[in-house]
């Protein structure tokens, strides 16, 4: 179970990136319904590739049943993509908070000036209790999936984001 509460970065510029690890993360729809979505995904980390294989269902408000296995290259390469689903192209950046990590993601590709900040507790007791940094902008928890984002133009994205 994930339990993940996401928050729209609308200005970064407080934030030092350069002393926070990061990855470039690809990550390709393979099957989006409104219970199930299955991705492949390729994570760069320090020029080392990973490759992953993920089902997530019965998403329920911040709740998501996900199932995530490694893969090998040869795996991920024979896993077709869709034609129908953008492709998720964004920096990872690892932010320790208290005694979470925040995940920031600075999108790149189609969906390039967009950044989310996310940040998984071990309950959602926790995740509503929780301070959040100030630099958060408005909760899109409920509102935006990276999935939905894969199955959606850039313009209905940015018009569920009222951003410019």
């Amino acid at each position: 179970m994930e339990i993940e509460r996401k928050f729209l970065v609308t200005d970064i510029n407080s934030l030092e990136l350069s002393k926070y690890h990061h990855k470039t993360i690809v990550q390709d729809y393979l099957y989006v319904d409104e219970f199930t979505a299955i991705r492949k995904r390729k994570i760069i980390d320090n020029n080392i590739n990973k490759y992953t294989y993920t089902i997530k269902t019965a998403k329920v408000g911040i709740s998501v049943n996900e199932i995530e296995k490694d893969i090998t290259k040869d795996e991920y390469n024979n896993l077709s993509l869709n034609p129908i689903y953008n492709t998720i192209e964004k920096e990872r950046y690892l932010i320790p908070f208290d005694k979470y990590n925040i995940e920031l993601d600075i999108f790149k590709g189609i969906y390039k000036g967009i950044i989310f900040a996310e940040i998984e507790f071990p309950s959602e007791a926790l995740a509503f209790e929780s301070k959040l940094p100030n630099w958060f902008g408005p909760e899109l928890s409920s509102k935006v999936t990276n999935s939905q984002m894969a199955i959606s133009s850039v313009n209905e994205i940015i018009d569920l984001l009222n951003i410019d």
